[in-house]
């Protein structure tokens, strides 16, 4: 299990045990429960449920990252690319590498397009080294994953 399940499991849990514990107090069955559990119980149990689901959607808004690669100054129909050769990485606002990896670029209709093998957050930007079996690397200057269509420029 991914550690976001865990996470999202365990707020269940606490959410859970406190919304019993204060219709427990609400409805007579803790006779010695102070009147702010009663009081604070149910908005507290609300902020919880709240939390509980921002947790659990915010992976959510994740999206998985198709792109349509425009070579410069060559037909996509001409280029054949060498997918062992062809990587990504994933920077964060501040510039550092989140992840890295290797790209099966595959050949479309429109043209070569990539899609990454994970779901990139709309905070992240990506930069693409893609290679061809000529031994030509191909380079995607950092973009945000809301662009779909991005130009490779030869290094």
């Amino acid at each position: 299990m991914e550690p976001r399940t865990w996470v999202l499991a365990v707020f269940l849990l606490i959410t859970l045990l406190s919304a019993l514990a204060v219709l427990a107090a609400a409805v007579g069955w803790l006779p010695g429960a102070a009147p702010e559990l009663i009081k604070w119980g149910i908005p507290a149990v609300l902020g919880e449920i709240v939390a509980t689901v921002l947790v659990f959607f915010k992976g959510q808004w994740a999206q998985s990252l198709r792109i349509n690669i425009v070579f410069q100054g060559t037909e996509a129909s001409d280029l054949i690319l060498d997918g062992k050769n062809c990587r990504y990485t994933v920077f964060d606002l501040a510039g550092d590498t989140v992840r890295e990896g290797k790209l099966g670029p595959t050949l479309g209709h429109g043209g070569w397009q990539i899609e990454l093998p994970f779901a990139v957050q709309s905070q992240h930007s990506v930069s693409l080294t893609l290679r061809s079996h000529d031994n030509r690397n191909w380079h995607v200057r950092p973009f945000l994953p809301l662009v779909q269509t991005q130009v490779a420029r030869p290094e």
